[in-house]
């Protein structure tokens, strides 16, 4: 079945989303606000496109239900998404996706991690009329993301220990390096090294304001003896953000936080 993405409203919400993070990590504050703007008009609480999400992520989010209770919720759930008034829901798609083209035309090229189970519930949402074939496939998609099954519940399990691991060595790592390293060092090797939990936001979120931080130090420091070194240091913090953030940046990073704590 052939899935119009611009149609789904998950799809689109998931977009901006996306699209903030890019402009808080990248420092970009208008654009920042802005993409918070089209949040508000458009999935504030009561909103139609807010109404319609909620039955989306009601699918997307593993429900982890018994098989027979499993089948009723998803017809339940689909139930209530025809009943919402889809004529209001398409056109206040059809104004969104007009502010997408105007103003983030390159939004509908973000990567969505979670793009396959969005696309499997439109589907199923619009399944009706459809051959019997086509959508008893469709519904077996969706029960995988509805349906308990062992394997979920034992990775369910691994994720909790890997949370758990996680926190121990952050708690380790701190207990270890709080004689020897600067406190703003362990914060970088703690988001540079557990950088794969969140796909290495946290990082680039740590690495945005702590360059931030740096350079108002080294404007601070550069009427003293030191000024031409501060300067060059100065001109290569600038120049990060337009590289990609490498481990040779974060090495380089590190190396300055303890530059500057020693000429301060």
């Amino acid at each position: 079945m052939k899935h119009n993405k611009k149609r789904n409203t998950a799809f689109l919400y998931e977009c901006l989303i996306k699209e903030m993070t890019k402009a808080v990590v990248r420092g970009e504050l208008q654009k920042k606000q802005q993409i918070v703007e089209t949040l508000k008009r458009y999935f504030s609480k009561g909103k139609p496109l807010y109404n319609d999400l909620q039955l989306y992520k009601q699918l997307m989010e593993p429900q982890r239900l018994e098989e027979s209770i499993g089948l009723r919720y998803m017809k339940e759930v689909k139930g209530d998404w025809e009943n919402l008034d889809r004529k209001e829901i398409f056109n206040e798609q059809t104004n969104l996706i007009k502010e997408f083209n105007q103003n983030l035309p390159e939004a509908f090229g973000n990567f969505i991690p979670n793009y396959k189970s969005i696309a499997t519930v439109g589907q199923y949402f619009n399944s009706s009329g459809l051959k019997a074939k086509t959508r008893l496939l469709i519904e077996e998609r969706i029960k995988t993301l509805v349906i308990s099954h062992p394997q979920a519940i034992k990775e369910d399990n691994l994720k909790t220990v890997d949370a758990l691991t996680y926190k121990t060595f952050v708690s380790k790592f701190n207990d270890t390096y709080k004689e020897t390293l600067l406190k703003e060092q362990r914060e970088l090797l703690t988001n540079f090294i557990t950088s794969f939990s969140d796909n290495g936001l946290g990082l680039k979120m740590f690495m945005n304001e702590e360059i931030g931080r740096l350079k108002e130090q080294c404007d601070h420091l550069s009427k003293g003896e030191w000024s031409d070194k501060i300067k060059l240091v100065r001109e290569k913090l600038e120049n990060y953000k337009n590289k990609p953030l490498t481990e040779e940046v974060v090495k380089d990073v590190f190396h300055i936080q303890q530059l500057l704590s020693e000429i301060k």
